[in-house]
């Protein structure tokens, strides 16, 4: 990712500021209608420039850096379809413009960039906002994708699927190679040598921080928890009116207290992501690790004069038993408003679909694919990154991603996520009780549930 406004764009989105409920609406209980109108966009207005007049067009939302050039080349390559491209927000502002549509039922593009995180909300309970693109054949395209990337879009599903997928973001560990070389400190591979290379750089003299546990940070929480194979989240499309949570395990419990007492021990910091002091301790030396998706080189490229001092490793693990895990990634989806259903998904799994338009993508956009044709392809395994002083970063980042297995979120995740940071600032930063504020986040968060209409199991 080469862009600020990726990274910031996938903060706000962890933080968004809407939810669906389960009861209510206009629902389409069968799943979301399919439409056949071949002319309804003709007037549709476009950001981009459709140069091929008379041609049935298709409206798209999306953010992804770089969309007019692949917009473009889909435009070029194609004379039955055209696509109409407008930027409906980044993030959080995009799905509340997407709800309030709902909510009016009309205003939505064909297809739409969702986050896999964000997609629940908009299959919630009865309500079906998102096609069913298995009626279409999509699922004999499987293998075009990553596992972790096809599971995000199956929503729980077993045999349906709602969405193409993009990107993804392989969890993994940067670090300050020059503060590491200058204090000597082994570079960390378990969680256990990451407490001792805290323990040694300041032995050593360093007078900053490992790293930061950021409580609002969202999905990177969430990504610590895989890691002990913990799915803190139960819901699943193919049951919607059925949604519950369970923090309070053992697992859960393992992490925040390995987390507290890095914290009491003064190893690691607690600010706040997306705030001023957090960016210039990342790119001031203040923390000697940042443990993040792989595409956060572009931000830290396009943010401050780091060139070189970065690389990039594997996450560190529990034990041999850790899964590879995600944080971040997005998708087309396909909404229940398109007006010619099946051209709207001919469009969603084309536009990505050319050799070109990926290369743009990786290249230009900063993407971390999710494709397995560019993943397993020589250009992009052995591709160099001049700002991690050449590093071959997809030695670490392909078989990351090519071994996540997917995670669910819910269908009212905003109002989780502001839950669970007052919890982690509690637990973490405050240094408060585990247990008893795992017990209450969970009662929390199943009694919402419930006031919205879902059975908790």
């Amino acid at each position: 990712m080469k862009k600020v406004t990726r990274v910031m764009a996938a903060i706000a989105a962890g933080a968004m500021a809407l939810t669906v409920s389960a009861c209510g609406g206009s629902s389409n209980a069968n799943g979301a209608k399919v439409n056949s109108d071949k002319t309804a966009n003709d007037s549709a207005s476009c950001t981009n420039t459709v140069k091929k007049k008379g041609v049935q067009k298709v409206t798209v939302w999306a953010w992804y850096p770089a969309i007019e050039q692949v917009v473009d080349d889909f435009n070029e390559t194609h004379d039955d379809l055209q696509v109409c491209w407008n930027n409906g927000g980044q993030g959080g502002g995009e799905y509340t413009k997407f709800q309030n549509a709902i909510k009016a039922g009309k205003g939505a593009p064909d297809v739409i960039q969702l986050e896999y995180e964000a997609m629940p909300q908009f299959m919630a309970g009865k309500e079906q906002h998102l096609v069913d693109l298995s009626q279409f054949g999509f699922t004999d395209h499987k293998d075009d994708y990553t596992e972790g990337a096809w599971k995000s879009v199956q929503l729980g599903s077993e045999d349906k699927v709602y969405g193409v997928p993009v990107d993804l973001g392989p969890f993994v560990m940067y670090v300050r190679q020059d503060i590491f070389d200058k204090y000597n400190v082994k570079v960390p591979t378990t969680w256990a040598e990451f407490e001792q290379a805290g323990k040694d750089l300041k032995a050593a003299g360093y007078d900053g921080y490992l790293t930061d546990f950021a409580p609002n940070g969202t999905a990177f929480n969430i990504a610590l928890f895989a890691q002990k194979n913990q799915n803190v989240y139960n819901y699943s499309a193919s049951d919607p009116t059925k949604a519950s949570v369970n923090f309070n395990t053992d697992g859960v419990k393992e992490v925040l207290d390995y987390w507290q007492n890095l914290v009491k021990e003064g190893l690691v910091d607690t600010t706040d992501a997306n705030t001023n002091d957090w960016t210039t301790n990342i790119l001031g030396g203040k923390y000697a690790t940042w443990v993040q998706a792989s595409w956060q080189t572009g931000y830290l490229k396009g943010a401050g004069d780091t060139n070189g001092q970065f690389r990039i490793y594997n996450a560190p693990v529990w034990d041999d038993s850790t899964p590879m895990v995600n944080q971040g990634g997005s998708a087309w989806a396909v909404t229940d408003q398109a007006k010619d259903t099946e051209a709207a998904y001919k469009v969603a799994r084309e536009l990505f679909d050319s050799d070109k338009a990926q290369e743009i993508g990786v290249t230009d956009g900063g993407l971390f694919p999710a494709w397995t044709k560019k993943l397993q392809s020589d250009s992009f395994k052995n591709m160099e990154e001049e700002f991690l002083g050449g590093q071959k970063l997809n030695e670490i980042t392909i078989p990351t991603a090519e071994g996540y297995k997917g995670y669910s979120f819910l269908p009212f995740q905003t109002y989780a996520y502001d839950e669970q940071v007052k919890t982690f600032t509690s637990i973490v930063k405050d240094g408060k009780d585990t247990t008893s504020n795992l017990k209450s986040l969970d009662e929390t968060l199943n009694n919402y549930a419930k006031q919205q209409g879902y059975t908790v199991e």
